[in-house]
């Protein structure tokens, strides 16, 4: 039986690498220094907004896992304001 990691909930995170010609993000969460790979987003105005980012930009976001395993992740959404601190 497997078990799948749950969504989370909105947190900062750092973003590693911007998003790239085939869509794919990924972002750092800072607290844990865990990397995420995003290989899709809810809608495309959200990855319309993180495409403006640039790396090393801190965001906050929902991550839910696009596979069982959890190696690769959708972003549900773009929480407004920075986090206060990383």
């Amino acid at each position: 039986m497997s078990i799948a990691k749950a969504p989370n909930r909105g947190s900062a995170y750092v973003i590693e690498e911007p998003v790239a010609t085939d869509g794919s993000l990924t972002v750092r969460d800072p607290a844990t220094d865990t990397v995420y790979h995003v290989v899709d987003f809810a809608d495309p105005l959200l990855e319309e907004k993180l495409a403006n980012r640039p790396a090393g930009r801190s965001v906050r976001l929902e991550l839910t896992p696009a596979d069982p395993e959890g190696l690769d992740w959708v972003v549900t959404r773009l929480l407004p304001g920075a986090p206060l601190a990383l």
